[in-house]
């Protein structure tokens, strides 16, 4: 399964960047040439694009799957209402429709799962989460005084102006981490393993997608499928997830290019 996106800028033009036909015609077809390949089987709209109607995205989508050029669209980072509103375009119009849905879920980002997810599920729509992890929170490998320097909340998030720590890096989010780091000793679980395992069990969820940077992290995920927590650990996971849930706000889904860290002006 090959996956890729666009809609993020990717130039200095005005039709760098959103999901208009004319940036989705060249964005294809500069995809393909990159990954020197003849199709993408699942495309993604990174995250909505509030200057471009919904008709337009989809039909430049239709056209691109009837040219061979996609077998799937999806959409990503998409709040619950544009992502029914497309659905019903995409039924009255009779053209393509998303068949996957993409964006950050995870123990400390719950909120896909109060409206995407079960619309996903009642409407036949993959979901892929990313981030189950939530940026390397979840593995416990950060202290309560700060994130470690090598890691996603590094050099890297400081640049773009600490947009990651700023998500995460709270006391009810803390809280959170160290209650799921008790639960794993207790068990005898990577804390990795019960994080995975909740994103990867709940109803709706197709299958979730990691990032990794380093081959040790790969070696750590393979190894926190490799098994099951036990049911009494999940239990006890799934019922701190439950208050978290129920105590903080939720900040999904993002504004318009809130996915990218930041909201972007789109058209200059």
């Amino acid at each position: 399964m090959l996956a890729t996106k666009f809609r993020s800028r990717v130039g200095p033009g005005v039709n760098d960047i959103g999901a208009s036909r004319y940036h989705i015609v060249r964005a294809v077809e500069a995809s393909l040439k990159r990954l020197q390949t003849d199709r993408i089987d699942l495309y993604y709209c990174h995250s909505w694009d509030d200057e471009t109607p919904i008709e337009e995205t989809l039909r430049a989508l239709e056209d691109m799957t009837r040219q061979g050029k996609i077998v799937y669209a999806g959409c990503s980072n998409f709040p619950a209402w544009m992502v029914s509103k497309s659905m019903w375009v995409s039924d009255v119009r009779n053209i393509c429709r998303f068949e996957s849905v993409q964006s950050v879920f995870n123990i400390l980002q719950p909120g896909l799962g109060m409206e995407v997810i079960p619309y996903a599920q009642a409407n036949g729509m993959a979901v892929v989460p990313y981030s189950p992890l939530a940026s390397g929170m979840l593995t416990g490998k950060h202290p309560r005084s700060g994130p470690i320097e090598d890691s996603k909340f590094g050099t890297r998030d400081k640049s773009r102006g600490g947009a990651l720590k700023n998500r995460y890096w709270n006391d009810s989010r803390l809280d959170t981490v160290d209650r799921l780091s008790a639960v794993a000793e207790k068990y005898g679980q990577p804390m990795i393993r019960l994080a995975l395992q909740w994103v990867s069990d709940f109803p709706g969820v197709t299958s979730p997608i990691f990032g990794a940077r380093r081959v040790d992290q790969i070696e750590g995920i393979i190894d926190a499928h490799s098994e099951r927590a036990p049911d009494e650990a999940m239990a006890e996971v799934v019922g701190i997830s439950e208050e978290f849930a129920a105590s903080s706000p939720m900040v999904y889904p993002p504004k318009p290019g809130g996915a990218f860290g930041r909201e972007v002006k789109q058209r200059a």
